[in-house]
């Protein structure tokens, strides 16, 4: 799968799915999709991409944790 596609379907799920995205559920939402598992830190790269496009906003009120949410402010809501 190329970073192209990996990106595509991780932009679907955000936008039909609730709740937060985190490293983990990006690397859980790839395997489940036959997609080797990647590195956190490409899952990571993948979330900051889409926070770029401004369709996630990060949740800094933990700074021990970073999770991602939707931005309903960009139109991610559907």
């Amino acid at each position: 799968m190329s970073a192209a596609d990996r990106l595509a379907l991780l932009r679907r799920a955000v936008r039909d799915g609730r709740g937060e995205w985190t490293t983990h559920r990006v690397q859980e939402l790839y395997r489940e999709r036959s997609h080797a598992a990647p590195f956190r830190r490409t899952a990571r790269q993948d979330l900051a991409v889409l926070a770029r496009q401004g369709l996630l906003v990060l949740d800094d009120t933990d700074p021990g944790r970073r999770v991602f949410r939707l931005n309903h402010a960009h139109g991610g809501a559907r």
